[in-house]
């Protein structure tokens, strides 16, 4: 595993959404229903910057790692169905998507029509629909929904999901997000993830260039978390 760097650097722009959640937190009961604005380059929802379009070489990076042990693999969150179509590139066998937005959804349904791979959408946010998937079920997971309040961005919005991560994987499976690091764990970050039981904790950086009008994040590499159960 690399070494973890105790003097870890956040990017500046995840804090001041961070800030701007303190103040003003996402209703989680009107997501689902909430206006969308999907085009080519972006996807807002509720007027908030889910995904942009330059975030390609990091979702292909995430997607590689998601389905690297092929078999089932799910995906939280569906956003612009760039981690999607890469993961149907990889020979898995089934591709399970959770999708919290409404209007998003309707996109991954007409994803699953054509898609190469076997696709199972669902609706709702994780937290309510999560419960119907089996222990030990899983060969990868890609975590990659909005954070809803400030606190989701203390470390990285995918914290409240790790102990389900775990539930979920098989033996050797792979867990993977939206870390919301530059380029390594931070301490606290790396220990969330063994108090949920990971303990082969590896990570992989990757360029990325944020236009510099990309208002939540500006450094020119993300972090992929590559996280076996």
């Amino acid at each position: 595993m690399n070494k973890v760097d105790s003097n870890i650097v956040k990017d500046k722009k995840i804090a001041t959404i961070r800030k701007q959640l303190e103040e003003k937190p996402v209703e989680s009961e009107k997501w689902p229903n909430a206006p969308v604005i999907y085009n080519d380059e972006q996807l807002l929802i509720n007027n908030e910057p889910v995904m942009e379009r330059w975030e390609t070489p990091y979702m292909a990076s995430l997607a590689k790692v998601a389905a690297s042990n092929g078999g089932v693999v799910l995906e939280v969150g569906f956003g612009m169905a760039i981690s999607a179509t890469f993961i149907q590139d990889y020979p898995i066998q089934r591709h399970i998507i959770i999708e919290g937005n409404e209007t998003v959804f309707g996109h991954l349904k007409e994803f699953a029509k054509t898609a190469k791979r076997r696709v199972e959408p669902m609706l709702g946010l994780w937290q309510n629909v999560i419960s119907s998937i089996p222990d030990n079920s899983l060969d990868g997971i890609l975590f990659d929904t909005y954070p809803f309040s400030g606190e989701d961005l203390d470390i990285t919005f995918a914290v409240p999901f790790f102990s389900e991560a775990h539930r979920l994987l098989k033996r050797g499976g792979v867990f993977t997000y939206f870390s919301c690091e530059i380029d390594d764990y931070s301490p606290e970050h790396l220990q969330l993830l063994q108090d949920a039981g990971f303990k082969d904790i590896q990570k992989e950086v990757i360029p990325v260039s944020p236009p510099k009008d990309c208002v939540y994040w500006e450094n020119d590499t993300m972090m992929t978390p590559i996280v076996r159960k």
